[in-house]
C-alpha cells in the first residue's frame, strides 16, 4: 500500500472512532450551530473549522468536544493513529 492509501486509510479509521464513540444523544440536544460544528468536526477532525462554525474559541469548542465524548483522533502520515482521548 502506498503513502497516500495509508494516509486515507488511517484518516477513515480516526473518523469512524470519532463516529462510534460520540455521544449522539447529547449531541443532538444542542443548538443547530453547535451541533453542525460538532458533526463537522466527527467527519473531518478538524477543530479549528468547527470552533468558528460553533462561534466558539478552540479552547472553547475542545470542552464541548470532550462533553460531547467525541475523541481526538487524528490520522498520521505513517498510517498510524495518533489518539489524545477525551482530555
Amino acid at each position: 500500500m502506498g503513502c497516500a492509501e495509508e494516509i486515507i486509510e488511517a484518516l477513515e479509521e480516526a473518523r469512524k472512532l470519532r463516529r462510534e464513540r460520540a455521544d449522539w444523544e447529547f449531541i443532538e440536544k444542542l443548538s443547530p450551530k453547535l451541533k453542525a460544528a460538532l458533526k463537522y468536526y466527527v467527519e473531518t477532525g478538524d477543530i479549528y473549522v468547527a470552533s468558528r462554525i460553533a462561534g466558539l474559541t478552540v479552547d472553547e469548542f475542545n470542552e464541548l468536544r470532550v462533553r460531547a465524548r467525541v475523541p481526538s483522533v487524528t490520522g498520521s502520515h505513517s498510517g498510524h493513529l495518533l489518539r489524545s482521548g477525551l482530555g
